[in-house]
């Protein structure tokens, strides 16, 4: 179901809604009208898609608490440089309370302002430990993030069949050998370095 932010959402979205994508969000209203839905037993949505003007704790937080069952993919459209609001390695422990988390997206995806410089290898750190059973991850514009952080997703989760990282600018092309070295069977991985983007379907036989 595609929305617009025209009129309130209480209003006509069906209570046994599973699927939900939203362009242009007005982050407080939905924060709002999720906590407020989130207490109705039978509300209970499998699926959200966000494009925002700032990806913020606050958001993560509420979301993570409201849908414990969800598959979640955030999109950061900034009208304007990095803001106080913008997501930090605090918010990305809430991932923790989606129990059954299986797919993940959130990426930034204005050049202009390409990065989330709050968000360090710790934030990587926690989404591997709290996340295993992730299935599809992608990652974009995460200016801070090292090898180190995105190598720790593969390494954990051991479920993954795509892993997708884009606008990360301090990966190298010597990060591809790495990554491929903890990488399994079945895994499609898309990683865009700052001179090259490699898409590799991982296939290793073993003796």
């Amino acid at each position: 179901m595609y929305l617009m932010y025209d009129r309130p959402l209480g209003q006509f979205l069906p209570k046994s809604l599973k699927k939900l994508k939203l362009q242009q969000t007005d982050v407080p209203l939905f924060v709002s009208w999720l906590d407020a839905v989130r207490k109705i037993p039978c509300f209970n949505l499998r699926s959200l898609s966000l494009v925002v003007d700032v990806i913020s704790d606050n958001l993560l937080i509420t979301v993570m608490h409201s849908l414990p069952r969800l598959e979640l993919d955030l999109e950061d459209r900034p009208f304007m440089g990095p803001s106080v609001r913008d997501m930090t390695n605090i918010g990305l422990p809430a991932l923790k309370f989606c129990e059954c988390l299986i797919i993940l997206s959130i990426v930034q995806s204005e050049r202009n302002y390409p990065s989330f410089k709050r968000v360090k290898n710790i934030g990587m750190f926690h989404v591997s430990e709290r996340c295993r059973r992730l299935e599809s991850v992608k990652l974009g514009g995460f200016a801070k993030v090292t090898e180190a952080g995105y190598s720790s997703i593969l390494h954990s989760c051991r479920n993954l069949r795509k892993f997708e990282v884009l606008t990360s600018p301090l990966l190298s092309d010597s990060v591809f050998d790495n990554m491929i070295g903890v990488a399994r069977n079945g895994l499609l991985l898309l990683v865009a370095s700052a001179l090259t983007y490699l898409i590799l379907w991982v296939n290793i036989i073993i003796a």
